[in-house]
């Protein structure tokens, strides 16, 4: 029997209650009142400018996901084991390509012990998914009431895009138009803020490894 887990269940939870919020309009707008008394005045601009509020809230909630994983991830570790497997995985299509059946054996059983030694490894960042759903439930919710509410009555829901000189935040394509736009931005600042810090993750294990080699060649 599985041990139990706070970290699983809470996910399960807030899955669950992220479904809830959008199929069920009643909850969804009583999380978005609760919500707007702190986000209203910090980037509600009364609903005069939707699009900026969009941004922002997508800013804030890939900021909270991005740092979230960056915590749980060890991706110096997670690179090491990406180049572990890729070096495994080409080795073993060699060894088919040969039909040498001894070290097709011998690589499979060192790829079982791999995987079974990295799976905490690839699945740590899992665990930042709680921050980022709750992030999504709440920020949902009150841009939900903001769109529908504040920014309808100052009519502000139409804006420009590519294809199309105007349209609607409320407008659907498969979702309301102002989600797909929370989406597209969170998708590109999703890659912008995880690129710099791996990148700061990177450079202080390389500043790290770089010390140690200056102080054994010290001790030598």
């Amino acid at each position: 029997m599985a041990p139990f887990s706070w970290s699983r269940t809470l996910m399960i939870f807030l899955v669950l209650l992220t479904i809830m919020v959008l199929f069920d309009p009643n909850l969804s707008k009583g999380l978005g009142i609760a919500t707007s008394s702190v986000l209203d005045p910090v980037f509600g601009f009364g609903g005069h400018f939707p699009v900026v509020t969009i941004f922002l809230a997508a800013v804030l909630t890939t900021m909270l996901g991005s740092i979230a994983r960056h915590y749980f991830s060890d991706w110096v570790k997670i690179a090491k084991v990406q180049k572990e497997n890729s070096a495994l995985q080409k080795a073993l299509m060699d060894a088919y390509r040969k039909r040498n059946l001894n070290k097709v054996q011998k690589l499979n059983e060192k790829r079982r012990e791999m995987s079974a030694a990295n799976m905490s490894v690839q699945l740590a960042p899992m665990k930042s998914l709680a921050f980022t759903f709750l992030a999504f439930i709440l920020v949902y919710a009150w841009l939900n009431n903001l769109i529908t509410g504040l920014a309808a009555s100052a009519g502000t829901l139409m804006y420009a895009v590519p294809w199309q000189f105007q349209t609607s935040m409320v407008a659907y394509y498969l979702f309301p138009s102002w989600i797909l736009l929370y989406m597209l931005f969170n998708i590109f600042l999703g890659q912008l803020i995880s690129r710099v810090l791996k990148f700061f993750s990177f450079r202080k294990k390389y500043a790290a490894l770089s010390k140690q080699s200056d102080m054994a060649q010290v001790l030598a």
